[in-house]
């Protein structure tokens, strides 16, 4: 299932999802039975930094979105090679 998620949320990056939108979106008859179901998933893929949670939506950051991060944070440094 992670692959699964992983790979809607790519093809929509930068796009803010519920944990309910996308455990609709993976497993239709999954999200009936359970609505929660996709949210442990989710979790799992924050902690493992796939993709960022905001504000309590998911996203899969654009690659803009994370080198102004890592920008934020120090982690590119500028200059010669």
């Amino acid at each position: 299932m992670e692959w699964e998620i992983l790979l809607i949320m790519k093809q929509a990056e930068g796009t803010r999802f519920t944990y309910k939108h996308i455990g609709k979106m993976v497993d239709r008859e999954e999200s009936r039975e359970n609505p929660h179901w996709a949210r442990p998933i989710l979790e799992k893929l924050v902690g493992e930094r796939h993709i960022w949670k905001q504000e309590g939506y998911y996203l899969y950051p654009t690659d803009e979105e994370r080198a102004k991060e890592r920008k934020k944070h120090g982690g590119v440094k500028s200059g010669g090679a």
